[in-house]
């Protein structure tokens, strides 16, 4: 019997095995859970880790800047690959289907 054979076997063994186990169930309050958690994400989030985000995000910004001002590249060159993600970003957000973005056969 070659390596592919007993490799076969094996596999057909497995899946038999796995065929006549028993089907998961979810949990009866798997409803009552999900509902809650999403409940509790859905809450706004506290202002200082905005306030943070927003400073990593500064604070990274100009650190990237000095970097590729330091690797001799231009002022237009640094705006453009700073602004550049900046503006895409943007504009996800204004053409993603939803309550915050473009609304099909509508407005924003």
């Amino acid at each position: 019997m070659s390596d592919l054979d007993s490799r076969q076997s094996g596999m057909d063994r497995w899946l038999r095995r796995s065929l006549a186990a028993p089907v998961p169930r979810l949990s009866p309050d798997f409803h009552s859970r999900v509902s809650r958690e999403l409940r509790r994400r859905s809450e706004p989030p506290h202002p200082f880790g905005r306030i943070l985000l927003a400073a990593y995000g500064g604070v990274s910004v100009v650190t990237s800047m000095v970097v590729m001002r330091g690797q001799g590249l231009g002022w237009a060159a640094i705006a453009v690959m700073t602004l550049g993600p900046l503006a895409m970003l943007a504009l996800a957000r204004r053409l993603r289907p939803g309550p915050w973005g473009w609304q099909p056969g509508g407005g924003a």
